[in-house]
């Protein structure tokens, strides 16, 4: 699975989708994660949400700390969901999340509770 967030610094949830400096964009498994690519967008803010959209490309979950109903409907459109985070969410708290519940995802029926 693929997870981006909306991030200044690459550690935190920070901003929102549309006026996003950069996307980190993150695959996570059963036993980790790793930074699959960073996308920087120009501070001017010429850059348009189309091209945030191409950036997180593959992800199914993009997390930020607001996003437009916009924006909501085009990334359903494009099968991603939107996850809002309160700003200076660490971003590994979040994989860790993630990496965790698919673990116990993982794990045999009969061995669960």
């Amino acid at each position: 699975m693929f997870i981006a967030f909306a991030t200044s610094d690459g550690v935190h949830v920070d901003e929102q989708f549309r006026r996003a400096s950069s996307l980190a964009v993150y695959e996570v498994t059963a036993t980790g994660h790793r930074l699959d690519r960073r996308c920087a967008f120009a501070a001017d803010r010429s850059i348009k949400t189309d091209e945030r959209l191409v950036a997180i490309l593959g992800a199914s979950i993009v997390y930020g700390v607001a996003f437009g109903p916009s924006s909501v409907l085009r990334l359903v459109q494009r099968g991603i969901r939107a996850a809002t985070a309160p700003a200076g969410t660490r971003i590994d708290a979040v994989l860790a999340r993630h990496a965790e519940a698919q673990r116990d995802a993982a794990l045999p029926a009969l061995s669960r509770g």
